[in-house]
């Protein structure tokens, strides 16, 4: 398998002191997971080596029309082979083996620590032809045996950890996981890197540099891939970093086309010390239509619009772009003119379902802003009114302080949202967090671009939620409060089994129709990102990456580490993962 090399082992050593420094930074100053997001009036489409932004155009029209989607895919249904487990990005598996009678004897098949400079673990696991793909925060990539958790190669890069100031502007880095397609593996790593490794031997194929991380930019998203194309957006909002997404041949590393979300300095709305719309979840691909669905983050200085006139398209959006040219097709903007931070960070689902006695295509959304969006696919209009699953009370914010809630770690932020076509209902994950958001010249440490101060008042009691939603009504089918804010996502099964995690560590079964809890325990460490379910040779597994998050580490949640957890039925006791020294939130 490849090594480490020495340069990789001392940038990782340098990346241990720095993180350390950095959690203690962060918790101090109460910063938010994922930074912030960015706008702009007009966006465009640019061919490689161009860099001219196109016409923008309404939001309820349609520039481009579908394309004809590639040949259908055949994927093992005993795999999670792409980051929703569909190109849909539902997040249902067809499994039922695990179920309402059985899960009583669910048990640990195997575990592994990932590490010991790993500090958090947001990895969102893929499986094909029974290997497990989990990353790493330092973006190294582990491919093991799914039932026995044998490893069968880790991979390692080169990466600067020291060039951007990282998530939420601390230095801190984090990867949500990797995509599997035509033998090979794609990484974005931290310093912008996008890798290309073979998923037989993990050597590196190609690498490509997508973004320059001296700017402020980094990545910590899964990319997606389709049709011969990597699609990758770029994070670094709350750095004034313009956002983008951007197609890349998976043959050869070379780009095809990249559409930037915000205009250029001195363009439309854009003025010097402004960025933002950067994308910080893996794009969902419509094979109906053709086009490639992203959320984009919030317009910088974040809390602050004066320099920012307008509603600051196509920042806190949904957008779609056809997937072969990258011209916009539509977009809808969850909240213009943002002056709370609230990005639409979570990856966006897609699915059919009957409204008024119409079948329609739905693409579903939970916003930082604490609203789910539940649009047309085709069109981007809003089916049913938003729906609120956290408290909402916001203002803009002064130089005096106001009570806003959610504050700016959401509502949801990236994880992402579940979809049972047997229940038709959506699973939402809660973040119930206020915050006093007060303008000012003082600047945070590593955001330069966010135009004030946050804090938690003294009286607020940090929860959650976790909802499912009716798709036929937009109205709650049922709620739970949950005792840690939700910030990992959940997965749902054809045995209506919905499968999430909390900031404890807690894996919770609920069941998918009434939400009663059917099975629930304790990993050890607290988990941000959601559980994948896949078979081997018959046998059921259900895999999770767990150790926390910006959100885990900052506010004392829970237990921050880097383990990988699968379970199956009639497996060993679970024991609780206990954090490394040095490694408690």
């Amino acid at each position: 398998m490849p090594k480490m090399n020495d340069r990789v082992r001392a940038t990782s050593a340098r990346r241990l002191a720095t993180t350390i420094a950095a959690l203690l930074a962060l918790a101090a100053t109460l910063a938010a997971c994922g930074g912030g997001g960015g706008g702009g009036s007009n966006g465009g489409a640019t061919s490689a080596g161009t860099s001219a932004a196109s016409t923008p155009t309404t939001s309820d029209a349609a520039t481009t029309t579908a394309t004809t989607a590639a040949a259908a895919e055949t994927f093992n249904p005993d795999d999670w082979p792409v980051f929703g487990r569909d190109r849909d990005n539902t997040r249902f598996a067809p499994q039922t083996q695990i179920n309402a009678r059985t899960i009583s004897r669910l048990g640990e098949a195997w575990s592994n620590d990932l590490g010991g400079d790993q500090y958090l673990q947001e990895s969102f696991p893929i499986v094909v032809d029974g290997v497990i793909y989990v990353t790493t925060s330092t973006d190294e990539v582990y491919a093991f045996d799914g039932a026995t958790g044998a490893v069968k190669w880790k991979y390692a890069p080169k990466v600067d950890f020291s060039l951007s100031s990282g998530v939420g502007g601390y230095g801190i880095s984090v990867n949500r996981g990797v995509a599997v397609a035509d033998g090979k593996v794609y990484l974005l790593t931290f310093d912008c890197q996008l890798k290309a490794i073979s998923a037989a031997t993990g050597e590196e194929v190609f690498s490509t540099q997508v973004d320059d991380p001296r700017s402020g930019a980094y990545e910590t998203m899964s990319p997606t891939v389709y049709d011969g194309q990597v699609y990758v957006g770029n994070s670094g909002s709350d750095q004034g970093v313009r956002g983008f997404v951007a197609s890349y041949d998976a043959k050869t590393g070379k780009q095809r086309w990249r559409f930037y979300t915000i205009p250029p300095v001195g363009t439309g709305w854009r003025t010097k010390g402004t960025g933002g719309g950067t994308v910080y979840m893996a794009p969902t691909v419509d094979t109906q239509t053709g086009r490639v669905l992203v959320g984009t983050s919030n317009p910088s200085p974040a809390i602050v619009g004066t320099k920012r006139p307008g509603t600051n398209l196509y920042t806190s959006s949904i957008i779609a772009l056809d997937a072969k040219s990258g011209k916009l097709a539509w977009h809808h903007q969850e909240v213009a003119h943002d002056l709370w931070d609230y990005d639409a960070a979570s990856p966006v689902v897609l699915f059919d379902t009957t409204i008024g006695g119409k079948r329609t295509r739905v693409a579903a959304e939970a916003g930082k802003s604490g609203y789910l969006f539940m649009l047309d696919a085709n069109t981007g209009k809003d089916l049913f009114p938003r729906l609120a699953f956290v408290r909402e009370n916001h203002t803009p914010p002064t130089t005096r302080g106001t009570l806003e809630c959610p504050g700016p770690l959401g509502g949801s932020q990236y994880d992402p949202i579940a979809y049972s076509p047997r229940v038709n209902a959506s699973y939402v994950s809660g973040i119930d967090f206020c915050f006093v958001l007060r303008v000012s010249n003082e600047r945070l440490p590593g955001e330069s671009r966010f135009g004030g101060t946050r804090s938690i008042p003294s009286d607020s009691k940090p929860t959650g939620s976790f909802s499912a939603v009716d798709m036929s009504t937009g109205k709650f089918l049922w709620r739970r409060k949950m005792p840690t804010p939700m910030g990992a996502g959940a997965s749902v099964t054809a045995a209506d089994l919905v499968f999430t995690i909390d900031q404890h560590g807690v894996i919770y079964a609920f069941d998918a129709r009434t939400g009663a809890t059917r099975w629930k325990a304790n990993l050890g460490l607290a988990g941000a990102a959601a559980p994948v379910i896949y078979s081997v040779k018959g046998k059921q597994y259900v895999a999770v990456a767990i150790g926390g998050s910006g959100l885990t580490s900052s506010n004392d949640f829970g237990p921050i580490g880097s383990r990988v957890v699968v379970l199956t039925l009639d497996g060993k006791r679970i024991v609780r993962a206990k954090a490394p020294k040095n490694k408690k939130s």
